[in-house]
């Protein structure tokens, strides 16, 4: 049994769920609540010194990192394979999740802060506090990007370039699917590539962003559609996620759909 310690906002324990759904492996599912800070307790800490999630423990190791996690339960485990075989296509299986980690995760990050998140610290902090908390941020420029969403949400710049940056995600799906005749993203079979990327679109579909690749990215549209349809997908998303955090960002993403119309139109 694999312990999961996870989070309703993470796109990163998302991942994580669809592999260990696809193979069959049992967990249970430890909830780390990142918007009252228990990533930072003592005994979290302990498990990921990063702070962050998901963490695993299986056979009393502890494991970190979702990319490198999704590859561990793979091997590990019985059930069908999600590593190619063809060592081109491992390449590209791992080039997209290195695409997730070292640009997609803040993008998303930055789109979800913009619809909701700002709206909750408001309502959580008061105007000083929240000064303080990007005064004390030891990258400032990065602060300065925060304050500016904060300020402007889906108006800013910085959400702008963000949305930009979801669409680099969508072309490179649509370029692997051209390039390897679908139905998944390297060809005949599901694997990592799949899982890894499905949370990033699931965002931007529960906030009402499908105009991304509806009428524009016909066969991200359709591997959409498979993917939703697939056994699986009940992992995208924890099945006890509150309503009202979904509900919340498709409400307050309607604000946005004209702006990203606008963007694509240009």
């Amino acid at each position: 049994m694999i312990e999961l310690y996870q989070s309703f906002q993470s796109t990163c324990s998302g991942k994580v769920r669809l592999v260990m759904e696809e193979k069959g492996i049992p967990y249970t599912e430890r909830d780390v609540n990142l918007a009252t800070g228990e990533q930072f307790d003592p005994e979290y800490m302990k498990l990921n010194s990063k702070a962050v999630v998901p963490t695993i423990i299986h056979d009393g190791r502890v494991l970190r990192e979702s990319s490198l996690i999704m590859e561990y339960l793979d091997e590990t485990f019985d059930g069908p394979s999600l590593t190619p075989g063809d060592p081109y296509k491992q390449w590209r299986m791992r080039m997209f999740n290195k695409l997730l980690d070292e640009e997609v995760h803040a993008y998303i990050n930055l789109v979800t802060y913009a619809v909701v998140g700002r709206h909750t610290r408001s309502e959580n902090r008061t105007p000083e506090e929240i000064e303080e908390h990007f005064r004390k941020m030891p990258d400032q420029a990065k602060a300065e990007r925060q304050r500016q969403v904060h300020e402007k949400g889906v108006h800013s710049e910085p959400f702008k370039a963000a949305i930009k940056g979801m669409d680099k995600l969508l072309a490179e799906i649509e370029g692997a699917l051209e390039e390897f005749g679908g139905p998944w993203i390297l060809g005949e079979a599901y694997s990592i590539a799949d899982a890894a990327v499905t949370t990033y679109v699931l965002r931007l579909d529960v906030c009402g962003f499908e105009d991304m690749w509806e009428g524009r990215r016909p066969l991200v549209a359709e591997w959409w559609q498979r993917i939703k349809d697939r056994p699986n997908f009940v992992g995208a998303m924890s099945p006890r996620t509150p309503r009202q955090d979904i509900d919340s960002r498709k409400e307050y993403g309607a604000e946005a759909v004209p702006i990203i119309r606008e963007l694509f139109a240009a």
